[in-house]
């Protein structure tokens, strides 16, 4: 399993979420599911992210 602390990360680069989500093509919500509920996200978002 592999464990990101996204929220972490985007105050370091001073992001927003939504800014970061706009770029990412996912909605807030979806992120935020997968942050707080530890949902599965897909390859294609992981790959974005990384």
């Amino acid at each position: 399993m592999i464990k990101l602390n996204i929220e972490k990360l985007l105050k370091e680069k001073k992001l927003s979420k939504e800014k970061f989500c706009n770029q990412m093509g996912i909605t807030r919500w979806n992120l935020n599911q997968a942050i707080r509920n530890h949902n599965s996200i897909s390859y294609k978002y992981l790959e974005r992210i990384l």
